[in-house]
């Protein structure tokens, strides 16, 4: 399964996020944080975009050539129908994996 994917960020709306869409079903899997000076910058959270937010829903994740895998709390595996996520990504617009991977590691941080 090859899943869109890219960087966005959103100060109309005080955030920043990496989104993976699913072309074929539409399912939207995000991870997101506060820009500097927000509420909740300190901290992460997870949603499918139209979901309430799930603060910390990652435990770990890992990068394997264009695949991510993303480990998920219980809770968070509930959202997204299983515990253990995991796709090959293309990137939109002109991002790169590696650019990806890079954001991801520092909005987990």
């Amino acid at each position: 399964m090859t899943i869109r994917a890219s960087y966005e960020r959103h100060p109309d709306l005080g955030c920043e996020a990496v989104v993976f869409i699913d072309d074929e079903s539409m399912a939207c899997f995000q991870i997101q944080r506060d820009l500097v000076g927000g509420p909740r910058a300190d901290e992460y959270c997870v949603t499918t975009g139209a979901s309430a937010p799930i603060y910390g829903g990652i435990t770990q994740w890992r990068r394997i050539e264009d695949r991510f895998e993303f480990a998920l709390t219980t809770r968070a595996g509930r959202l997204f129908g299983d515990e253990l996520l995991s796709f090959e990504v293309s990137p939109a617009d002109d991002q790169t994996v590696d650019e990806l991977a890079e954001h991801v590691d520092r909005l987990l941080r």
